[in-house]
């Protein structure tokens, strides 16, 4: 079973990313994958940018897959994620 990551943006639109994750995550289980939604990862930190991203990349480690959702090319953390998906030759789905 696939292990799939789910990237894009959060910031600016804090009110509206929660359900944009959890209708991807919804959709991923459908299909019968594991997913990884960055939004239910426990946070237990400075709540910083910088902390974010370093808690979200060590759970991207842990999947094989990303799932991009529609906006993540105006994320620059998103953007990240997919650039390193790319260079550890993960699938890439959107």
């Amino acid at each position: 079973m696939k292990k799939i990551y789910i990237s894009g943006k959060i910031t600016g639109i804090e009110e509206t990313a929660p359900q944009l994750f959890k209708d991807a995550e919804d959709f991923l289980k459908a299909k019968g994958s594991e997913v990884v939604n960055p939004m239910t990862i426990n946070h237990d930190h400075d709540k910083s940018w910088l902390n974010y991203m370093k808690t979200d990349i060590v759970a991207l480690m842990e999947c094989d897959s990303i799932f991009m959702l529609e906006n993540w090319e105006e994320s620059k953390g998103a953007c990240i994620e997919h650039s390193l998906a790319i260079k550890l030759g993960y699938d890439i789905m959107s």
